[in-house]
């Protein structure tokens, strides 16, 4: 990977990795049996997980690599991000949220992470419950691309996408948490969030699991295909 790209592979459900071309970091990987998806088995320097259900932080579906101890670094989300850091690092924002609209009532809270590396910076919302503040969307902040769930249920729903792409207002968007036609989730499919959002974003249907980001990349709703074993 060239510097100034980063390669994002979606797993399905809200499980991606992003590869600096050095380092691979996994977000919210999944225990496959508990939501009706094929097996999952990832290599992965670091991960993160935005809450502690099985779907979103199952580590036994991950083997780790060798990696520095410092290779994610936390950046606090009142903070700007560092000048100089190692392009080759993942500097993270967490930023508190809830999985339901009850302040955490009914599924408890949801982690954030406004991830910057390779000189892009990536939001994923997890199993965001609720619209944002203007706090917590002032501390996500500029975006190259933001992976939202669009299914509902547990979620934001596809009409409570589009309201917080218009809130953060992200460069390039993808979709992510919706059926696709494995396990029995009672969640939406993705087309509903299509309708909606093709008249801010132009939609670009990748045909595979992978998305190579660059810098020019500008007002694209991506999406990704899910395949078995990406």
């Amino acid at each position: 990977m060239t510097a100034g790209k980063v390669r994002l592979t979606w797993h399905g459900h809200a499980c991606f990795t992003i590869d600096n071309g050095q380092y691979v970091l996994v977000l919210d990987p999944y225990k496959p049996e508990m939501i009706g998806y094929p097996p999952l088995q990832i290599s992965a320097h670091a991960m993160l997980a935005s809450h502690q259900h099985e779907d979103h932080n199952y580590r036994a579906a991950v083997t780790f690599l060798p990696a520095p101890a410092d290779l994610v670094v936390p950046v606090s989300p009142a903070d700007p991000w560092p000048d100089g850091a190692d392009p080759a690092c993942f500097l993270v924002r967490s930023i508190e949220a809830f999985h339901d609209d009850a302040k955490g009532n009914k599924r408890g809270r949801n982690l954030i992470h406004v991830i910057r590396t390779s000189g892009l910076t990536i939001a994923h919302l997890g199993d965001l419950g609720h619209p944002l503040s203007e706090d917590q969307a002032k501390a996500i902040g500029p975006l190259d691309l933001l992976l939202l769930p669009v299914g509902g249920y547990y979620t934001i729903d596809a009409d409570q996408a589009v309201q917080t792409i218009r809130q953060l207002s992200p460069r390039n968007v993808a979709p992510m948490h919706y059926q696709v036609g494995y396990g029995h989730l009672p969640i939406a499919t993705v087309e509903s969030f299509l309708e909606k959002i093709s008249p801010l974003y132009r939609l670009h249907e990748l045909g595979a699991p992978v998305l190579d980001l660059s810098p020019t990349d500008q007002n694209t709703c991506f999406v990704f295909k899910f395949k078995t074993g990406s």
